[in-house]
């Protein structure tokens, strides 16, 4: 079976970070979250991985090549124009020579259940199109689905104000496609989420909703990437650090992800963060639910707090950094 990941977004709501980096590259658990989910995918009998590539899309063609990868075979149809999801897929199925039932995903999530049991599910139920569905305590910046007693789904609302969603059920991007159904999708750059998907429930089509309790996260934003990040070093028990990265004795590092070179020197605390790579900490300095991608440095003594500091950024010793303050890519603040 094939799968098509949706990677031709921008990334725009990841900035600063994803202004050197592809969103599907950012690192999760100190690998990208592209890896992750071929991985994913692999390890549930997928046979070949389709990458829908937007216009930009170097370093991500260049992280993940055409060719085999283990078990898995990794495509690449890149779009010439701005398809959306529903466009992408279309494109995808027909660049790639899908047949049959397929997989697609959103290509930046993260997700964590049973494949096997959702694509059992939507055979057993002879489900048109299949959606894994995630509970979340708050809905309302996602997709809300409202499914029946059978699991099929019966409506969608569209990230509902707080207090008022029908359900705490949300789109988690993974889907199943029967191949007829590509021909009903709209023509155009159109989004399957607002066009296909609602025309199949409102005329009574079987789409399953498929809930699982597995762990998912958006990661399109800042706060949930960091959310992720804090909830993986959570269940590991332990700080998420690379192997090659240094953390003096005296410093402290709780909560976090620290990349490959990093180095957090004596006195310094790192807590509930994310260190990307070649990211210093300097001595006594703190670094507390903030992103720091590659190649930033802290200076001693300095407060960095609920910050995103692009590339190559820095910050001089004793600086204080505002909550909620984001540096671009090679800034200073001194």
């Amino acid at each position: 079976m094939d799968a098509i990941i949706l990677v031709g977004g921008q990334g725009s709501r990841l900035r600063p970070l994803t202004l050197t980096r592809h969103k599907s590259l950012i690192p999760v658990g100190n690998r990208p979250a592209l890896a992750r989910l071929l991985d994913w995918l692999a390890g549930h009998g997928i046979e070949r991985a389709v990458l829908a590539l937007g216009q930009h899309h170097g370093d991500l063609t260049e992280a993940c090549p055409e060719g085999e990868r283990g078990a898995l075979t990794i495509a690449h149809v890149v779009e010439r124009e701005r398809l959306e999801s529903g466009g992408a897929i279309r494109n995808a199925v027909r660049a790639a020579e899908v047949e049959g039932r397929f997989v697609v995903l959103n290509g930046d999530i993260y997700v964590d259940f049973d494949l096997g049991e959702a694509l059992e599910a939507h055979e057993r139920s002879a489900a048109r199109l299949t959606l894994a569905l995630s509970r979340v305590a708050d809905p309302s910046p996602f997709g809300v689905a409202v499914v029946d007693g059978q699991s099929r789904i019966t409506g969608f609302v569209e990230k509902p104000p707080p207090g008022t969603a029908p359900s705490d059920l949300v789109n988690a991007g993974v889907w199943v496609f029967e191949p007829d159904l590509v021909r009903e999708i709209p023509p155009g750059a159109v989004r399957v989420e607002e066009t296909l998907f609602p025309s199949l429930v409102g005329r009574g089509d079987n789409v399953l909703g498929y809930g699982f309790d597995g762990l998912w996260a958006d990661l399109g934003t800042p706060a949930r990437y960091l959310e992720l990040s804090q909830e993986l070093a959570r269940r590991a028990g332990a700080p998420l650090v690379s192997p090659g990265a240094e953390v003096a004795a005296e410093a402290r590092v709780a909560g976090s992800a620290v990349g490959p070179r990093c180095e957090v020197a004596g006195g310094a605390r790192v807590t509930g963060s994310v260190l990307w790579e070649d990211v210093r900490v300097d001595i006594g300095a703190e670094v507390s639910e903030s992103i720091l991608a590659d190649g930033v440095t802290v200076g001693a003594k300095a407060v960095v707090r609920g910050a995103v500091l692009g590339r190559g950024a820095s910050v001089g010793a004793g600086v204080r950094l505002r909550p909620g303050e984001m540096v671009e890519p090679g800034g200073r603040r001194e």
